[in-house]
């Protein structure tokens, strides 16, 4: 904590350790249905939800800076679509960019109520033994931010996740049956939120 806090200021109150890195890097998946995947005999999982959302692009323009209405929006969609609700979803990849992002958007999907997601997540609730396990991946500030890759990375994360096969022991307990992947573009006006299931 004393390494990020004496870190270069970039935005105040956000230090360049506060900040993904922006990386090279590729992902893949293979979309098919799931007639054929159950051909290939691979572990497989099934996308049930799918939401996109948009918002303003400046941020003076929004009628608060601390909620991103993008987020709330293609979380909804994803829920409403899957037949879900968020006390169902069991873990999350977020675009965690910034510090602040995980713990917004935690709270514009319905996750935390307002102001409460920084409490939860230095309570352990979204470490890989909490009650609700996000971004096992390390997130962008880890892994870093391969920018066109990140979302299917995303993905293939939660992939792993639900057919149990997550290296150097970041699997989640329990073996968790239903996942969402969020990512988002530029300042957060446009979001994309898909929920996944094992098949």
């Amino acid at each position: 904590m004393e390494g990020v806090a004496n870190s270069v200021m970039v935005a105040d109150p956000l230090h360049i350790l506060d900040c993904s890195p922006i990386t090279d890097g590729a992902a893949a998946v293979i979309v098919c249905t799931e007639e054929v995947a159950k051909k290939l005999g691979k572990p497989y999982i099934r996308v049930t939800g799918c939401g996109v959302g948009t918002d303003t692009i400046a941020l003076a323009q929004r009628a608060d800076m601390t909620t991103i209405k993008a987020w709330t929006i293609a979380a909804e969609k994803a829920l409403k679509m899957a037949g879900k609700k968020i006390e169902d979803i069991q873990f999350a990849e977020m675009h965690d960019c910034f510090t602040i992002a995980e713990i917004m958007i935690s709270e514009a999907i319905g996750k935390f109520a307002p102001g409460k997601a920084g409490e939860a997540i230095l309570a352990g609730e979204t470490a890989i033994e909490g009650s609700f396990p996000t971004n096992s991946s390390g997130g962008l500030k880890c892994k870093g931010h391969p920018v066109g890759a990140t979302g299917v990375a995303q993905i293939v994360e939660v992939f792993k996740q639900l057919t149990g096969v997550a290296e150097n022991g970041r699997q989640i307990p329990n073996s968790p049956k239903i996942g969402m992947a969020q990512n988002m573009g530029g300042t957060g006006a446009s979001s994309t939120v898909h929920i996944l299931e094992v098949a």
